[in-house]
């Protein structure tokens, strides 16, 4: 099959703007464009941001920003199955990617949310991924204690969404840092108990990670 089977300009009815340069720089309205990727790719991200749209609390947006879908080589991109986001705008105002710092929460349940959809997300921490989530389906849909991406959304989440200390690490030396070691899985274990999750096998059992994903996302965008 193509890489290109199916388009789009919209999702969930909201139009899609490419906000990077040479036309347009990030964060700004961007420039309405049709958009090509997989059929499954397009499916996803009609439910999972019509979904968000109705559990984050802040309304349907007026704008998706993205960076794109298909790119070069044989990864998720050149395949059709990879999607950057940028940010929203509802009318004049707007939450970019990068905005990671000011709106901790708001960014994590997002982050959250994403991976309830797509198997992988790369984010803030991840290098390159500063200003844009990256999704794909590359991975199966459990927690992997080897993967830096998944562990820096699990870190963010016991840090800013649990208020749980896990130490001093990472480029903001908040203990967020990719690595899910002796700070960070006793943590986790901890938040499970307190969300009744514990002796259920832990977060890589699926249903476990699925299950924190959605209090995760709850907590965030309460």
């Amino acid at each position: 099959m193509s890489a290109t089977e199916a388009s789009f300009d919209r999702l969930a009815t909201v139009p899609v703007h490419y906000d990077r340069l040479p036309n347009f720089p990030y964060g700004s309205k961007g420039d309405p464009r049709s958009f090509q990727c997989r059929d499954r790719l397009k499916s996803t991200l009609n439910d999972c941001l019509s979904e968000l749209f109705d559990v984050w609390g802040r309304g349907r947006p007026t704008i998706i920003l993205t960076a794109g879908t298909i790119g070069d080589g044989e990864n998720a991109h050149g395949q059709g199955f990879a999607f950057d986001l940028d940010g929203f705008y509802w009318g004049e105002q707007r939450f970019m990617m990068d905005e990671y710092p000011e709106d901790r929460r708001f960014y994590v349940g997002i982050n959250a949310h994403l991976f309830l959809y797509f198997s992988q997300v790369l984010s803030f921490h991840y290098p390159n991924h500063r200003d844009h989530f990256h999704v794909d389906f590359n991975f199966s849909f459990a927690f992997r204690t080897a993967s830096n991406a998944q562990t820096f959304f699990l870190q963010s989440a016991l840090k800013y969404i649990f208020n749980r200390d896990i130490g001093a690490t990472g480029t903001e030396d908040d203990g967020v840092d990719g690595v899910y070691g002796s700070a960070t899985k006793p943590s986790a274990n901890a938040v499970l108990a307190e969300l009744g999750l514990a002796g259920q096998g832990g977060l890589t059992v699926p249903a476990v990670w699925k299950e924190f994903l959605l209090r995760t996302r709850a907590r965030a965008f309460q």
